[in-house]
């Protein structure tokens, strides 16, 4: 699983988060469990953003030489909420009826949306081309 490396630091009554490599990737919670979940959240954000600027990763030894009063923790890269914060787009799609008819009865019973089941048989359809 991919991560960076996140400062956290206790100021006030809260906990800042701040995520170097990516640019412009900060949050903050109440608590450190806040914080951290936060952290999770603000990276997939940040990342699912094209214009992104990520720098290479830096080592835990060098943020925390850099940050001795706080505390260095390694957030991972949700793809599950990265995915939420990807921008989407809207079109038409002009199917057989018959076979909506049975997209419709899967996705149904799996409990997903139509464009949701669309886009993930999309993906792994592409996925085995490769």
């Amino acid at each position: 699983m991919e991560y960076f490396y996140a400062v956290f630091t206790k100021e006030d009554d809260n906990v800042l988060v701040s995520i170097p490599d990516v640019e412009i990737c900060e949050t903050f919670g109440k608590t450190w469990n806040e914080a951290y979940e936060m952290g999770v959240d603000a990276l997939a954000a940040c990342l699912s953003e094209p214009e992104t600027i990520v720098h290479p990763k830096s080592t835990r030894e060098s943020l925390q030489a850099d940050n001795p009063e706080s505390e260095i923790v390694p957030i991972p890269v949700d793809e599950s909420i990265r995915k939420k914060y990807t921008k989407t787009k809207r079109f038409n799609v002009i199917f057989p009826e018959d076979l909506l008819v049975r997209v419709d009865e899967y996705r149904a019973g799996a409990g997903m949306k139509r464009s949701q089941l669309l886009a993930e048989a999309a993906e792994q359809y592409l996925e085995a081309q490769v």
